[in-house]
């Protein structure tokens, strides 16, 4: 700086002069700049221990004024600096310009990297009361015998207690397989498929799609039934769970067949089914639509969802196959599930129609039946 100051002071001399004497100033003489005479330097064409003095008589001799900054470019490797780490010494090799502040307070600014970790806890709540509780004096099953007894007893105590329940009834059915000469003798054969006629009324009076029902608690219900199974109504019967927890008890049972004749005298019904030993019943508590369609019951609907063509069933039968129950049972004895499922066959063996005008045989139709019992009330 004193350096500085003393050039400026003499280049200011020598105006001065050539002004004040009139004379060319072009005609003073300028010292020799590769002269060293302490009025001028090269700063920008120093050596290595040039720089290296001249940074020491910065730091020892000079001092900025307050208020005054520089600015520095380091060109050496930045250093790898932890987070809440603080850096003493200036980066290197990173072409950053940092800045300065003088005098005697010089401090280097440091990019700081602050990590921050989320852990994310979910917590599951364990139901008060559901399938899983424990129950230290609970069921245990030991046998298929005990397993079938623990099934109807579940089934009883719904009843007894009067426990309100949700139940889904639903039925699928394929296409029904008509008497061919049907075809030519219903109205607009030839231009449609007649036995529209008997197949679209046959399944919405039979029940085909989803019916839904609810049992509020205290209500008596027609939408089940106590079961009476034996061990002779069952294919087989499995059971899985851990004393005085939950127990799934699933229920295989026999195939049946129904049959329902017209006739002067008598019912005209034979065959058995054992499925209607079991807790269905009533699919809606309408009336008209039941869980198990037997041959009596499909009887009654011929004759009155067709009624429109006249339709007088004489010969009808029915059966099931496939027919399993899934109940779960816990710790208490207590169902809190339970699910039907079965396939029928239905065989509309003889049936007349427009007043026994036409008689048609062997019409068939298949269809699968799922009834759900489930959030049980007690």
């Amino acid at each position: 700086m004193k350096r500085i100051i003393a050039i400026a002071c003499a280049a200011l001399l020598l105006a001065a002069l050539a002004f004040g004497c009139g004379g060319d100033p072009a005609a003073v003489q300028l010292p020799d700049p590769s002269e060293d005479n302490g009025w001028i330097t090269q700063p920008w064409t120093t050596t290595e221990a040039e720089t290296e003095e001249t940074t020491e008589e910065d730091e020892t001799e000079e001092t900025l004024p307050e208020g005054v900054y520089t600015s520095i470019v380091y060109l050496t490797a930045a250093p790898t600096t932890k987070a809440g780490a603080t850096a003493s010494k200036p980066p290197a090799l990173s072409g950053n310009a940092t800045t300065t502040k003088a005098p005697g307070n010089t401090t280097i600014a440091s990019a700081t990297t602050a990590r921050t970790t989320t852990t994310t806890t979910t917590t599951t709540k364990a139901p008060s009361n559901g399938p899983t509780q424990y129950y230290p004096n609970g069921i245990s099953i030991a046998s298929k015998d005990d397993a079938l007894a623990k099934f109807n007893a579940a089934v009883k105590r719904v009843l007894d207690s009067k426990a309100g329940f949700g139940k889904s009834h639903m039925i699928t059915y394929k296409d029904w397989a008509f008497d061919p000469t049907l075809l030519a003798s219903l109205p607009g054969a030839g231009f449609f498929d007649p036995t529209s006629y008997i197949s679209g009324p046959l399944n919405e009076a039979l029940g085909k799609g989803v019916r839904s029902a609810t049992v509020h608690k205290g209500d008596g219900t027609n939408l089940m039934r106590n079961s009476q199974f034996a061990m002779g109504d069952l294919r087989d019967i499995t059971y899985t769970g851990s004393q005085g927890r939950e127990w799934t008890v699933t229920v295989l049972v026999k195939d049946g067949e129904t049959r329902q004749e017209k006739r002067l005298f008598g019912s005209g019904i034979t065959g058995n089914s054992p499925i209607d030993k079991g807790p269905l019943h009533m699919a809606t508590g309408d009336g008209n639509l039941y869980d198990h369609m037997s041959a009596d019951r499909v009887f009654s609907m011929v004759k009155s969802g067709l009624s429109f063509i006249n339709a007088d069933p004489i010969d009808i039968s029915e059966s099931t196959s496939q027919v399993k129950f899934v109940a779960k049972i816990d710790g208490e004895g207590k169902l809190v599930y339970l699910q039907a499922t079965y396939n029928q066959t239905i065989n509309l063996k003889e049936i007349r129609i427009l007043n026994g005008l036409d008689t048609y045989k062997g019409n068939t139709g298949s269809s699968t039946v799922t009834v759900t019992y489930d959030e049980f009330v007690y």
